[in-house]
């Protein structure tokens, strides 16, 4: 996200008289790319995580606020908007953002738990790890992404959470609850 407006941001120094038509294709290419990364991406994460990682008894709370906080900070970014821009040119308001998306980047990395794939009772336990081992642990993935993903070489995965067997120590295993025996 930080690349496409950072794109959009250089695309205002193209000059305006002699390549017009240019000048707007790669400024709307920009915003288009940013839009393309951002709706996959970390558009729905706020509500899909905090689905996940709230429990039952507030999440209903948590989603609004969720919400709340997603709607907050469009509304700053709206009203931000035309004071940044008089104040940092074009460019220096798209760089602007475009930084705050690379400290945002940062700010995830070694702060939001990974939920993906992980069951209700495996949450718990993701959550009950403190936030200072988080942080270590992704900055660590910075070199275990760099070996497997750019240098394509077979390493394993730091694993942060032991998985629980829950079915091994239940009573209840291996039985069906019927509500004929209730």
């Amino acid at each position: 996200m930080s690349l496409s407006l950072f794109f959009t941001g250089f695309s205002f120094w193209i000059p305006e008289t002699t390549h017009h038509t240019a000048r707007v294709a790669c400024i709307a290419l920009g915003i288009y790319i940013f839009g393309i990364v951002y709706s996959p991406g970390e558009g729905p994460v706020p509500f899909t995580y905090s689905a996940e990682a709230y429990p039952l008894y507030v999440r209903a709370y948590g989603m609004s606020l969720a919400t709340a906080t997603t709607w907050f900070f469009n509304f700053m970014l709206a009203i931000t908007w035309p004071p940044l821009l008089n104040a940092f040119t074009p460019q220096g308001a798209f760089g602007f953002y475009a930084g705050c998306n690379i400290v945002g980047w940062w700010l995830i990395l070694m702060f939001m738990p990974e939920t993906k794939g992980k069951t209700l009772e495996e949450l718990d336990q993701v959550f009950s790890v403190p936030t200072y081992l988080h942080a270590a642990y992704g900055l660590r993935q910075i070199p275990y992404f760099c070996k497997r993903y750019l240098l394509r070489r077979p390493v394993k995965p730091e694993i942060l959470y032991e998985k629980e067997d829950l079915s091994s120590s239940s009573p209840y295993r291996g039985r069906v609850c019927s509500c004929d025996t209730v």
